[in-house]
């Protein structure tokens, strides 16, 4: 009698470790299914911003070289006054760096002077 009580006993448990195992079966399964579809979406998304980007990439350069044609054909027809534009420039900038540079200088050696 105690055999068959012993029995019993491993047999429910085995029912219930079926039980849990099932469980924890269709869990995974139904994570694996919401991993499918999420990872569907973002492809998705990704695919619409990727053709998104790429259509204004295009629609920039484009852009881009319209302005640089008509930047050109200005140099072309007034290479004199580009010329003047471009030194013009040139020396704004050399003399904005040659400032910034003797500052930068003026400041350096300005530690060591106010201790004499």
């Amino acid at each position: 009698m105690v055999e068959s009580v012993g029995g019993r006993a491993g047999e429910m448990g085995g029912n219930a470790s079926s039980d849990v195992n099932d469980a924890v079966t269709s869990e995974i399964s139904a994570l694996r299914a919401e991993v499918a579809s999420i990872r569907a979406m973002l492809s998705e998304v990704s695919s619409e911003a990727y053709e998104r980007m790429s259509r204004n990439a295009e629609q920039a350069a484009h852009y881009v070289q319209d302005e640089a044609v008509s930047v050109a054909g200005a140099i072309r027809e007034h290479p004199a006054t580009a010329t003047t534009l471009m030194t013009l420039i040139a020396g704004i900038g050399f003399a904005i760096g040659y400032l910034v540079a003797s500052t930068n200088l003026e400041q350096k050696q300005a530690w060591y002077r106010r201790y004499y």
